[in-house]
């Protein structure tokens, strides 16, 4: 039970501690409790507060307990049955039923009751092994935020074999969840206050069935927009409100900081019907919040396994890209050469224009004495080339700008546009050359095919609006600073489910399916990633014997 007591009591909940200037853990509870439906007459509610630590929760309803124990005349012992609170850290416990006992004290208790009263209240207990009877009214808190992998191995054994959703690497929040829905009463709330992960991700699957089947979510509030953190967090939090036995629609609010208040800056209904699919939640359809949260979820692409480069600038096209005989220089020093007008419904076709490459592997230029048709063909052209500004006082005038390296132009990568309105992109697949004006992309994890349904299904278009400036006529400019920069998941880290079923998708040419798979990744709508799909997004999917995506 004591394994993970230090996590537990620090950087795991996403609201220990003081959160920002303006908002405090009081605060957030505050805001919280006003979603849930508490009685009015107080004495009758049985609530539970599953990992209390420093009280947030509890301590803003003892004066309004104490006031209606007393408007009934009942003795003050009565308050010992309305609150359940859990906290595995006893240096925690202990604290927090000094804070209980001086409230009550305030609030009119005298300390010998008071004392009482808190013993029944707050247990130093793990919540998830503990023997509970009877069913609450109301469920609220913020369950602790620990990974799988840091809970200690034997805990997790137990956990596994003692709840159905603590599968597939789910984060420790999920079993607080599945136990609460356990003891809730009939007509009962739940709210609590944690990661969001659990409305899109695999192994929230069961909770969301759960959810959605036993009553209805009535509201989902997003918090991750207002300035709480200290330092940027991975997981953004909710406060979910369910209600047990019955049904509805689901009141989802996007909440903003204004000044020193919070205020609901989108919100939307929703009617989810039971299943365990993932929910959409996102209201706003900014473009600039979704590329905040991605960035905050999601490593960049760079970190992500890819490599971006810019095509080669030659200088002199004219005398370095040549449609003419083979024999104008020897074979070896020639290269297929693709630009951006070689993207033709996602696939970079080759038109036969070639590059002469007047560098070696190592990417130094090559002894002229060696190729004599070369250097006959360079001389040739002596003049333009020497008229370059780089050229003019240069010992080895004949290069082109750019060396030509055998790792970029003998890979299958991807090319995009460097200017237009939407996204061009398109696979090479038998390794070209590229000129300037696009830039490349080979992956080291992603399967290319993948890469490019993925990048060309709005992502690439979305992040790239979003952090970058436009240019005129609503042309954007798609640099290696920014297409570096676009949140890409890593293809190991995505659940193998998901990998399985997007690869699925993108070979029957599902382009909804896809769409709602990375919707859902990013937390965003369907519409927004539709307004930003590549120019070849319709036809990407059109098979040939030569064009073929699988």
């Amino acid at each position: 039970m004591e394994g993970y007591v230090a996590e537990s009591a620090g950087v795991d909940r996403p609201w220990q501690g003081e959160l920002c200037q303006f908002f405090t853990r009081a605060d957030i509870a505050r805001l919280c409790l006003q979603r849930l439906d508490l009685p009015r007459n107080l004495s009758s509610i049985r609530l539970l507060e599953p990992a209390a630590g420093q009280g947030a929760f509890i301590l803003p309803l003892i004066p309004r307990l104490v006031r209606h124990n007393r408007k009934l005349r009942q003795p003050a012992e009565a308050l010992a049955d309305n609150i359940r609170a859990f906290e595995i850290d006893p240096i925690v416990a202990a604290a927090l039923r000094q804070r209980c006992a001086s409230a009550l004290h305030e609030a009119g208790i005298d300390k010998d009751s008071a004392r009482k009263i808190v013993r029944a209240w707050v247990r130093n207990e793990d919540f998830l092994e503990a023997n509970l009877k009877g069913a609450f009214s109301h469920v609220v808190g913020n369950p602790p935020y620990i990974r799988w992998d840091a809970v200690p191995s034997s805990l997790r054994d137990a956990y596994r074999k003692r709840f159905d959703s603590f599968k597939q690497r789910a984060d420790l929040y999920i079993p607080f969840i599945e136990k609460s829905l356990e003891l809730l009463a009939p007509r009962g709330q739940l709210g609590f206050l944690c990661p969001g992960t659990w409305t899109r991700n695999v192994y929230g699957g069961s909770i969301r069935e759960a959810l959605t089947s036993r009553g209805h979510i009535k509201s989902i509030s997003d918090f991750s927009n207002i300035d709480s953190f200290e330092t940027p967090a991975d997981a953004y939090p909710h406060f979910f409100v369910f209600q047990n036995g019955r049904s509805g629609a689901t009141y989802i609010a996007s909440m903003n900081t204004r000044g020193k208040s919070a205020r609901v800056s989108a919100s939307t209904t929703r009617q989810f019907a039971p299943s365990n699919s993932p929910l959409i939640l996102n209201v706003g359809g900014d473009v600039a919040a979704t590329v905040r949260r991605a960035r905050n979820k999601f490593p960049t692409l760079e970190q992500a396994g890819c490599l971006v480069r810019v095509g080669s600038a030659t200088g002199s096209n004219e005398t370095f890209l040549v449609d003419g005989p083979n024999d104008i220089v020897e074979k070896s020093r020639l290269l297929p050469f693709v630009n951006a007008r070689s993207i033709k419904n996602g696939v970079v076709q080759w038109s036969g224009t070639k590059i002469v490459n007047v560098f070696d592997r190592s990417g130094k230029p090559v002894a002229l004495t060696r190729y004599p048709r070369l250097r006959r063909y360079l001389y040739r052209h002596k003049d333009a080339l020497k008229a370059r500004a780089k050229a003019k006082n240069a010992k080895i005038w004949w290069r082109s700008i750019d060396a030509l390296q055998p790792e970029w132009y003998e890979a299958r990568k991807l090319l995009i546009v460097d200017i237009s309105a939407v996204p061009v992109i398109g696979i090479d697949r038998k390794g070209c050359c590229a000129g300037g004006g696009v830039y490349q992309i080979r992956s080291k994890e992603w399967p290319l095919q993948d890469l490019l349904v993925f990048l060309s299904a709005g992502v690439l278009g979305l992040f790239v609006a979003g952090m970058a400036s436009g240019t005129e006529n609503s042309f954007h400019r798609f640099q290696k600073e920014h297409i570096a920069k676009v949140p890409l998941p890593r293809w190991r880290k995505l659940d193998k489910r998901w990998r399985t079923e997007f690869k699925a998708a993108r070979k029957r040419g599902d382009r909804d399916t896809i769409l709602d798979m990375i919707a859902v990744l990013y937390g965003c709508r369907i519409g927004t990633l539709k307004k930003y799909v590549a120019r070849d997004w319709k036809t990407l999917f059109e098979r040939s014997e030569t064009q073929r995506l699988s």
